[in-house]
C-alpha cells in the first residue's frame, strides 16, 4: 500500500487536516494509529518546503520500531524513494514535491542519544507513555526549535506519565494543540461482539485501558483515580464557579515547614462545590492567615478548619497554630478525629456528590489523581498506607474536608470549636458543635 493508496479511517482525518503544531492522540488498541501516524510523516515529507527536511518516527524500542512501523514506511514511501531504504540505519529517502529529498528516520527511546544534534521538521512518537521522557525533552523538542518542526504524541494509557501530561497539555491548549480522544466505544472500528468478548475475558482495568483509553484504570494502587475520572465523565469538573449565594469553608493541611494545602468549598443545594485550591511550601503560617484574609470571596468565619496537630505549640513561635489565628481575628475549628484508612474512605465517598471548579483546583486535583497506595517491593503488593510524596498534602487535607464537610450524626463524630485565645495560666475553652452547625454569613469577609 503506497500513500496514493491509503485511505485514512474517518477518525484520523482530523489528523492530516489539522493546522495545529502539537497532536496528541490517545487510542485503543487496532484502532490503525500507527499506519496513521506514518502516513501523516510521509505527507509531511512530500509538503515540506524547507531545504533538506528530515522526519523521525520514534518507538519505546528500536526493535519495536523497526517491527512495527519501518514495514509500514517502506511501503507507504515506495514510488518515491530518491535511493533503496537504508536498513541499518532505518532511513528513507525519498523526492519531495519541492524538486528535493526528504528524509524519514525509524528509531527507538532506548538509544535516542542516536538522534543527538540532528534538526526535524516533524516527529511522532508512539506508545509515548512507555517512553523516557528525556528522549523528547533533550533531544527531540530541541531538534524542533530551529525550523518549527510538529509533533505527534500517540499511545494507549499507561498510567499517570510523560503521556499523560501532554494528553493534558492539549486538552488545557485547544488553540495550540489538537487532542483526538479514540475509545472504542465511540470510534466503531472494533465490531461490538469483539468488544463484548473482550470485557467479558479481561480485567475491568485491562479493557478499560486497552479499549477505552481510561488513564484512571491504568493507575494500579491509586486511591482517588477511579472517582475522579467519574467526575470528569460525568461533567462534575468543569466550569463550576463560585456561587454567589453561598459563603467559602477553608480547610487545610498545616505545617511549619513543609508543604501546605487548602481546599475552598461551598455546601450547595446539589451538593459540595469544590472552589479553591491552595500550596505552598517553606513559608510561615502567617503567609497562610494573609492568604485566607485574601480571598476575593466571602469567607465563611465559622468555616475555617484546621487539623488536630493545629494546637501544639511550636518550639521556634512558643505558638501554636491555632493562637496565630486567633490573635489574627480567625476562630478555627478543629477537624474530627479519625484514623487515616477511614479519613481516606470519607474522601472516597464525598467525590461523587462534588462538583470541582477545574480552573481553581487543577493542581489540587492532579495531586487526587496521583495519590496511591505505597508499594512493597518484597511482597510486590501494596501496603494499607499511602505513600508519602509530593503528592499526600493536598490529598490530607482533602481527607479533612470530607471530614469537615459531610453530614454526620449529632452522636458521632463532632468539630472543636476556639472559642478563646488562652493567656497566661489559661487553658483551652471547647465547644463542642456539629460539623453542619456552620450557618451562611450574610456580611463582610475574614478579617
Amino acid at each position: 500500500m503506497n500513500l496514493n493508496e491509503y485511505q485514512p479511517r474517518d477518525v484520523f482525518t482530523p489528523l492530516h487536516n489539522r493546522s495545529k503544531r502539537w497532536v496528541c492522540v490517545v487510542a485503543h488498541r487496532r484502532a490503525g494509529k500507527t499506519v496513521a501516524m506514518c502516513a501523516d510523516l510521509v505527507i509531511g515529507a512530500l509538503e515540506t518546503a524547507l531545504p533538506k527536511p528530515q522526519f523521525a518516527y520514534m518507538a519505546p524500542q528500536r526493535d519495536q520500531a523497526k517491527r512495527v512501523a519501518w514495514t509500514y514506511l517502506k511501503d507507504l514511501t515506495r514510488p518515491m524513494w530518491s535511493k533503496p531504504p537504508n536498513e541499518s540505519e532505518l532511513k528513507i529517502t525519498i523526492n519531495n514535491g519541492h524538486g528535493g529529498e526528504s528524509t524519514i528516520y525509524v528509531a527507538g527511546a532506548d538509544n535516542y542519544d542516536a538522534l543527538r544534534g540532528m534538526y526535524f521538521d516533524g516527529v511522532v512518537l508512539d506508545e509515548v507513555g512507555q517512553i523516557r521522557p528525556s528522549a523528547w525533552y533533550k533531544v527531540l523538542r530541541p531538534a524542533l526549535s530551529d525550523r518549527r518542526g510538529w509533533a505527534i504524541f500517540a499511545g494507549t494509557p499507561a498510567g499517570k506519565n510523560m503521556f499523560w501530561n501532554l494528553r493534558e497539555e492539549a486538552r488545557m491548549n485547544p488553540d495550540t494543540h489538537l487532542l483526538l480522544e479514540l475509545p472504542a466505544s465511540k470510534t466503531g472500528i472494533i465490531h461490538p461482539e469483539e468488544l463484548r468478548d473482550a470485557k467479558a475475558q479481561m480485567t475491568e482495568d485491562a479493557f478499560l485501558v486497552e479499549y477505552e483509553c481510561s488513564f484512571d484504570a491504568a493507575v494500579p494502587g491509586a486511591y482517588f483515580a477511579k472517582p475522579i475520572g467519574e467526575a470528569y465523565s460525568e461533567g462534575r469538573i468543569g466550569k463550576h464557579p463560585i456561587d454567589p449565594a453561598f459563603p467559602v469553608n477553608l480547610v487545610a493541611d498545616l505545617g511549619y515547614t513543609d508543604s501546605c494545602s487548602w481546599w475552598g468549598w461551598q455546601e450547595t443545594h446539589d451538593g459540595l462545590r469544590i472552589v479553591d485550591f491552595m500550596e505552598d511550601d517553606n513559608q510561615p503560617i502567617q503567609h497562610y492567615i494573609d492568604w485566607v484574609k485574601s480571598r476575593p470571596y466571602l469567607v465563611n468565619p465559622k468555616g475555617i478548619f484546621l487539623p488536630h496537630d493545629a494546637r501544639a505549640k511550636s518550639l521556634q513561635t512558643g505558638k501554636s497554630i491555632i493562637e496565630q489565628f486567633l490573635q489574627n481575628g480567625i476562630r478555627p475549628n478543629l477537624v474530627p478525629e479519625m484514623s487515616l484508612q477511614d479519613g481516606i474512605e470519607a474522601a472516597r465517598m464525598i467525590i461523587p456528590s462534588c462538583w470541582f471548579d477545574e480552573e481553581k483546583t487543577y493542581e489540587g486535583l492532579e495531586h487526587l489523581r496521583a495519590y496511591m497506595r505505597e508499594w512493597d517491593e518484597k511482597t510486590q503488593t501494596y501496603r494499607n498506607r499511602p505513600k508519602h510524596d509530593q503528592h499526600s498534602h493536598a490529598s490530607d487535607s482533602f481527607r479533612y474536608l470530607a471530614l469537615a464537610a459531610r453530614p454526620v450524626s449529632r452522636k458521632s463524630r463532632r468539630v472543636t470549636t476556639i472559642t478563646s485565645l488562652p493567656g497566661a495560666g489559661a487553658s483551652y475553652a471547647f465547644a463542642l458543635n456539629d460539623i453542619w452547625d456552620c450557618q451562611q454569613v450574610q456580611s463582610g469577609r475574614v478579617g
